[in-house]
């Protein structure tokens, strides 16, 4: 239900975010920004006895997010989101942390490279490295999640494709929250929401895409997964909020995969935004942790029981 709440957050983000965004010109005033806002008390709640530690995976660098809740063997791998541009490490490790907490996992943050310095294949290429050096490293890929939100949505997806792809092991399920999976910028809602949206407008989105895409096909499925063929992947969940240009991203992506055959579980929200679970002083968000946890035990248990079921 939109409430109070949701519209007050939304007028407060409109103001922080979507004004000061539509201002800047360059990928740097981008990240200054996003810096100042990931210490804004308002839109974060660090967990309590959260511990993040630098690590790396095929030399990339990562950093473990755990809980005293946390197990040493089932792992979500998480891409965070930022329009392939920046980083804001408190609210993302802050919502890793929760998943990781309920899960009773370890939580992987990878920090892949950065555009405009290192557009397109650099973050994907790192991201599909990350899996591949978890796998050699002893890691079970049924102990395993992808997760992302926004541009990490993408990451994780497109390295999901990868993976079928390559005939590899593939991890127990995905977690996608207001993925961007159409670079091509056909969905409606990225105009019929143009200026509910109180994130970011057309215009931001259009900056952060190009930096990352540089001179390659937009409908690649490589770089827009709603492209590709979506068939023979492990569960899904996907989330986006009524209030976001992307919704229809996360509508179509869930449908075509259902289309095609696919486990997916789709939850659009009403009155949220952009990103919405990341934001933890809403009920909303709430909400979607518990939904999140709950379609991730249930895939660590399920995907448990097929490899046991093959061997």
């Amino acid at each position: 239900m939109d409430s109070w709440r949701n519209r007050a957050f939304n007028k407060l983000l409109y103001r922080v975010m979507r004004q000061r965004l539509a201002r800047c010109t360059s990928t740097l005033e981008m990240r200054e920004l996003i810096l100042s806002i990931d210490n804004y008390g308002a839109l974060i709640s660090t967990p309590k006895q959260m511990d993040v530690t630098p690590t790396k995976f095929a030399n990339v660098a990562c950093d473990w997010v755990n809980m005293p809740q946390s197990s040493g063997n089932k792992i979500i791998v998480y891409f965070h989101g930022g329009g392939f541009c920046f980083y804001s490490p408190n609210i993302h490790n802050a919502f890793l942390a929760r998943v990781a907490q309920q899960t009773r996992s370890r939580g992987l943050m990878v920090n892949y490279s950065l555009s405009p310095e290192k557009p397109y294949p650099a973050a994907p290429d790192e991201c599909f490295a990350v899996y591949q050096a978890l796998l050699v490293k002893g890691y079970l890929p049924q102990n395993i999640i992808l997760a992302g939100d926004s541009a990490g949505g993408n990451l994780a997806l497109t390295t999901l494709l990868r993976l079928r792809d390559a005939k590899m092991p593939m991890p127990a399920g995905i977690v996608l929250l207001s993925p961007v999976t159409d670079m091509a910028v056909t969905g409606e809602s990225a105009f019929t929401k143009s200026k509910d949206d109180p994130f970011f407008d057309l215009s931001s989105l259009l900056l952060m895409r190009n930096n990352y895409l540089g001179n390659h096909n937009p409908c690649d499925p490589d770089i827009s997964p709603y492209y590709a063929e979506l068939h023979g992947l492990p569960p899904c969940f996907v989330t986006a909020g009524t209030e976001e240009l992307l919704m229809d991203d996360a509508i179509r992506l869930a449908e075509k995969m259902s289309a095609q055959g696919g486990d997916v579980t789709l939850n659009i929200v009403k009155g949220v935004p952009h990103v919405y679970p990341l934001f933890y002083q809403l009920s909303e968000s709430r909400d979607a942790i518990k939904l999140i946890s709950e379609f991730i035990n249930k895939a660590y248990k399920c995907s448990d029981t097929v490899t046991k079921q093959a061997s």
